[in-house]
């Protein structure tokens, strides 16, 4: 389960957050975490609620990880941010989601993307799938996400290349596999087993440029489809 020092943002504590409050968290600010169009009309549009089960409703803005089930989690509405800010989707691109869960990050993917875009969502889990599934039909403008059950282990080479990568699992390191399903110029967001979240960018063929930001925790990628 993803961690951060969350001081910077006030942290859960008593006071729950809404939609509302999460969005001005997200995008106002000296250094919000959020700063492009695209992805601030996706935190508006899709809602933390809409992918989290019943029973944890009122949790649903609370800056804490949610467990789903199988052994998943929802991870923290501003760790989510922190690494779509990172990827920093376009309009029009097309997308890898490896670890759909619920949807959430998925949905918002495919908002950040526009219509002319497109996300591959992958998740190992049928349990997860279907529950992704109803989740997105809550939003049927969003016309664009492909949930894939599959072993997202070695991405999807055959729809590759692509414009962003996001991974929600954490790896011993950025296998070269997944750094060559991208377009020169892409971009690639996973965290590693050194606590850490990688950005890797694509600047050639053959050349890739990593960022380290240090400070998280994840749960470690599984292989294989349940």
């Amino acid at each position: 389960m993803p961690s951060i020092n969350l001081d910077r943002y006030g942290g859960s504590g008593i006071f729950t957050w809404s939609h509302e409050y999460l969005n001005r968290v997200l995008t106002t600010g000296k250094n919000p975490l959020i700063k492009t169009i695209n992805l601030k009309n996706a935190f508006r549009t899709v809602k933390r609620e809409d992918f989290i089960p019943e029973e944890f409703q009122e949790f649903a803005y609370q800056d804490k990880d949610l467990d789903i089930g199988y052994g998943c989690v929802l991870n923290k509405p501003t760790v989510i941010a922190d690494m779509l800010s990172l990827l920093n989707p376009k309009l029009g691109g097309k997308f890898l989601d490896i670890g759909t869960g619920t949807g959430y990050t998925a949905a918002l993917l495919g908002v950040a993307a526009g219509v002319n875009g497109v996300v591959y969502s992958l998740e190992r889990v049928q349990f997860l799938v279907d529950i992704a599934r109803m989740n997105l039909a809550k939003y049927p403008d969003i016309k664009n996400v492909e949930i894939v059950f599959r072993d997202g282990s070695q991405g999807l080479p055959d729809l590759a290349p692509y414009d962003g990568i996001h991974i929600s699992a954490s790896l011993p390191k950025v296998p070269e596999i997944f750094k060559n399903q991208l377009r020169v110029g892409a971009r690639l967001v996973a965290p590693t087993e050194e606590k850490d979240i990688r950005l890797v960018e694509r600047i050639s063929t053959r050349e890739f440029k990593e960022t380290i930001k240090k400070g998280y925790f994840f749960d470690t990628m599984k292989e294989g489809i349940a």
